[in-house]
């Protein structure tokens, strides 16, 4: 285990690692954390050789295949959580202090023999492999048999996996996620939740609130007037109008 994590830390030599490094969700932001890393980085991404493995690589359905399983992995959200840590920001802001970091930088960007290097790229036949690659049957053959690799039916089942988004929602409120320092700042006091005294809760006896009845007195029942109506008139019109003849009774 001790050696496959020091596997894991260790920065890539060639330049097809250094592809498979960055493709790779769940260690590519190391480069972002770690200034000497992005020099390193920096110094291989703008050679013109990892421009020719990058179109290689781009190619080949096992390598999409890998990163596209590596960006629904929980472990991305570390990768990119760790960005928040007071230590990266301490670590960069004195590596743009540092006259070796912008020394390094610079050189990276100025190297006469690297533009040397972009010059010839065009003659170098590695260019030309991607181009005649796509020529290839035997290219569009494989990337025909993906749709049968269990890994393609893996990824498309995960965002019906209920496991999938506790695994994510687990990584997500984890304060290690975020790197030791916001860690240890996220993490509660005494290494836990803070223990709090479970006190009973005893409610007095109260006996029940007697409520006055109040008497109301009797009022004599009350009688409407009665106003006789005329004979003659409709009901709804009470008095005569002028110039208004009654009709006829049928």
């Amino acid at each position: 285990a001790q050696a496959a994590s020091a596997g894991a830390d260790t920065m890539p030599r060639t330049t097809e690692e250094w592809v498979r490094y960055l493709s790779d969700f769940t260690r590519n932001a190391e480069m972002v954390v770690d200034p000497k890393k992005f020099v390193a980085a920096l110094a291989t991404i703008s050679e013109p050789e990892f421009l020719m493995a990058a179109a290689q690589a781009m190619q080949d359905p096992n390598q999409y295949m890998q990163s596209m399983t590596s960006l629904m992995d929980p472990r991305a959200y570390t990768n990119y959580a760790r960005t928040m840590d007071p230590n990266t920001l301490n670590a960069w802001a004195q590596a743009l202090t540092d006259p070796q970091f912008l020394n390094a930088i610079n050189y990276t960007m100025t190297d006469p023999g690297k533009l040397m290097r972009w010059l010839s790229a065009p003659m170098d036949p590695k260019l030309l492999a991607p181009m005649m690659n796509a020529l290839n049957p035997n290219q569009y053959q494989r990337t025909g048999m993906v749709v049968m690799d269990p890994r393609l039916a893996g990824m498309a089942a995960a965002p019906v996996n209920p496991n999938w988004y506790a695994n994510w929602l687990a990584t997500m409120a984890t304060p290690q996620s975020y790197g030791p320092t916001m860690g240890n700042f996220m993490q509660p006091m005494y290494g836990g939740a803070m223990p709090m005294p479970a006190a009973p809760i005893t409610v007095a006896p109260t006996a029940p609130m007697a409520v006055p009845q109040m008497a109301f007195p009797a009022f004599p029942p009350m009688a409407l007037p009665q106003w006789p109506m005329p004979s003659g008139y409709p009901m709804l019109m009470p008095f005569p109008l002028p110039g208004y003849a009654p009709a006829a009774q049928y």
